[in-house]
């Protein structure tokens, strides 16, 4: 049974961590380890972490001592400390359900992937469900071009075989991140929702027009690709990002 490290960026987070620990501590796959990295909180997320350290010792709190802070910098601080074999991802404010990891897991053994994502639920501050956001099956390279596929809080990757891949200072660095990894291979999807991605209005990823620039510029810039391929994948990618965001749940 391969080890899972779970990448998870803590600021100020008093009010969600406990859910999302509690998600992964109940997790039926056992063999894992929970590395939080506090980019420097001023609230209590320090003494809830150090409470669960006592009661879980798969549970490793760092604190993020680089002059860059943000998400991405506690990402990669933790990423540093990563032994699993497997790495994936969890924020501070959002939620796996309890076979995520062994679902996905065992997707990617039976159809032998380095890679895997799920399907997930967009959900409010409160925890009720905005829309459902389905998996592609199977995900290649190219088709995260148009649409990112890959929700960070699904996915899962081989670190053993493809090595580790730390998040740039970017705009959508997990995006940017999930491309460079599925250069590498494809990613298997769990058709199952496994995860509840929390949307809050004071996140980056609420400015839909800052999100919409960060992808163009990682196609031209990033990727390379010249100004027609560029503006061809971004108009299906405005346009596949809307479908999703209105994909209601019954």
């Amino acid at each position: 049974m391969n080890k899972i490290s779970i990448i998870m960026p803590v600021y100020n987070a008093e009010k969600t961590i406990v859910r999302a620990i509690e998600s992964i501590i109940s997790q039926t796959y056992k063999n894992l380890e929970l590395i939080i990295t506090d980019d420097n909180s001023t609230d209590n997320s320090k003494s809830i972490i150090e409470k669960y350290i006592n009661l879980d010792s798969r549970i490793i709190h760092l604190t993020n001592t680089t002059n860059v802070k943000g998400a991405f910098s506690a990402r990669n601080n933790s990423i540093k400390y990563a032994s699993g074999e497997l790495i994936s991802f969890l924020d501070s404010d959002d939620i796996w359900h309890p076979k995520k990891i062994e679902l996905q897991i065992e997707a990617m053994n039976n159809n032998n992937c380095l890679a895997s994502h799920s399907s997930y639920y967009r959900v409010d501050e409160c925890g009720n469900n905005i829309s459902l956001v389905k998996s592609k099956e199977n995900v290649t390279y190219k088709d995260m071009f148009t649409h990112n596929h890959i929700g960070n809080l699904t996915g899962i990757y081989n670190s053993k075989v493809l090595g580790k891949f730390y998040q740039k200072n970017i705009g959508h660095e997990d995006y940017e991140m999930w491309l460079r990894i599925l250069s590498k291979t494809n990613s298997i999807g769990v058709l199952e929702p496994l995860a509840s991605y929390t949307v809050s209005t004071k996140s980056l990823s609420a400015n839909k027009f800052k999100a919409a620039k960060w992808h163009y510029n990682i196609l031209r810039n990033e990727i390379g690709l010249n100004k027609f391929k560029s503006s061809f994948y971004f108009c299906h990618y405005v346009f596949n990002a809307m479908k999703t965001r209105t994909s209601l749940v019954n």
